[in-house]
């Protein structure tokens, strides 16, 4: 048994055949001595990581908020905002890049960390692609955090052409809207959105200060803001705000918009929602609730902060134990009122549900 270890576990290791060759012995006797090595305690396997801690983070996370997946990037406190962006999105590009395969439609959102995850990318050598832009543009945002670009340059890593939504995302009234909805290039562009198998969106925070950038966009008026916090916003997600239980805030605003529909998120199996920074822990957790993102990529700060937001009787330092016993966070049912266009369905009571059980 000893001998089998050695050769097998060595920094230049044999082959079980080759063991077996040596020893006399067949390749499934290694195997067993190799096993019995281990149940008996003659071998223990100890994984060293550097990411030990953040793994047990993402554990806590996902058993926490009934995540399907999550990325916890380890950053240092003293990092400024930008920096801790940076650091996020270049570990969760690898992230992302494990999640796409072959065949697969994407869709993708505006802003400066889904354009910084994206641009991080390293180009993938994967086929047939679909790369689909899933809320209307931006012209008041810098070029290259419209939403139109950043779907440009996730298909140009993808080797793709993208299908891009000639809509801009926010309109002047309700009426002008509706127009736009009876177009048959917007139309076409919304179907696909069935065919969806993963969404990558950014999550802006209103509460406890402004951190958006739809806000920051300037499409929302000082006086909205008001009634948006009056509301109980704490968020945006999908160009959506949502209040602490992650149900939508109806204002005027939400009339206005040009985005992919609450029922067609639902079904997308793989939702990431990609934020960095403490203060948006309030907004990140109602995206959660409200069924909006079943994936997560956080800095550590801002997990620890989630952690903190939704199970608050548990200490620091027992990460471990926050798997075990963080209470799970029930999702929200959510009305979308506007779908009653050709390509929206009709108006539905969804019921969320489990996504890890679908996938």
């Amino acid at each position: 048994m000893l001998k089998a270890c050695q050769y097998y576990y060595s920094k230049d290791p044999l082959t079980m055949a080759q063991i077996g060759s040596r020893l006399g012995i067949s390749r499934h006797r290694v195997g067993r001595l190799l096993r019995e090595a281990i149940e008996t305690g003659v071998v223990k396997i100890e994984i060293q990581s550097s990411r030990s801690k953040s793994m047990e983070i993402e554990q806590a996370l996902e058993n926490a908020f009934d995540l399907k997946a999550s990325l916890v990037v380890e950053v240092n406190p003293d990092l400024s905002s930008q920096d801790t962006k940076l650091a996020t999105c270049k570990a969760g590009a690898e992230f992302l890049r494990e999640l796409i395969k072959a065949h697969h439609t994407i869709g993708v959102g505006w802003g400066t960390t889904t354009f910084e995850l994206i641009n991080q990318l390293e180009p993938l050598g994967i086929r047939d692609a679909t790369v689909v832009q899933i809320t209307g543009g931006n012209k008041r945002l810098s070029v290259q955090f419209d939403c139109h670009e950043v779907t440009r340059r996730l298909a140009q890593k993808l080797s793709t052409e993208p299908v891009l939504l000639y809509a801009p995302g926010v309109v002047d009234n309700k009426e002008t809207r509706e127009l736009l909805m009876r177009e048959s290039a917007i139309a076409d562009t919304f179907r696909y959105f069935d065919k969806l198998d993963i969404v990558v969106v950014g999550i802006g925070a209103i509460v406890p200060k402004v951190n958006s950038m739809l806000i920051g966009s300037g499409y929302v008026s000082g006086a909205e803001l008001k009634l948006l916090k009056r509301g109980g916003a704490v968020g945006d997600v999908f160009s959506y705000f949502i209040n602490e239980k992650g149900e939508i805030v109806h204002t005027e605003f939400y009339d206005r918009s040009i985005t992919i529909g609450f029922h067609h998120i639902r079904k997308v199996p793989t939702t990431v929602g990609i934020a960095t920074g403490v203060e948006k822990s309030r907004a990140v957790a109602a995206a959660i609730r409200g069924g909006f993102v079943n994936t997560l990529i956080v800095d550590s700060q801002l997990a620890q902060a989630l952690l903190e937001h939704c199970a608050p009787r548990i200490e620091s330092g027992h990460i471990g134990e926050e798997a075990n016993t963080a209470a799970r966070v029930r999702r929200r049912s959510v009305v979308d009122t506007r779908y009653r266009s050709p390509c929206r369905a009709a108006d539905t009571q969804f019921t969320l549900f489990n996504k890890r059980s679908q996938t």
